[in-house]
């Protein structure tokens, strides 16, 4: 099931990116929303890393950044 759910997320992605919908603000619903795919666990841990890669996204910044934006500071470690 995963890997067809990939093809369909991969596709939509690059059709964004090649209509020039791909703004900052779609790069994070989209990320949220493979997100949402992998814990719901249509998709693998490598799928979803293929995917951020796909959309150049830094999970430990994002991650830093939403710590920031909700508690005022960093989780430990970050």
């Amino acid at each position: 099931m995963s890997g067809v759910y990939f093809e369909v997320l991969r596709d939509t992605l690059e059709r964004a990116r090649r209509g020039g919908y791909l703004t900052t603000e779609a790069h994070l619903i989209f990320w949220g929303r493979i997100s949402e795919a992998y814990g719901r666990g249509d998709l693998t841990l490598e799928e979803l890393e293929r995917l951020e890669a796909l959309l150049e996204i830094d999970r430990r910044r994002y991650l830093r950044d939403l710590d920031v934006a909700l508690i005022g500071e960093p989780e430990d470690g970050a």
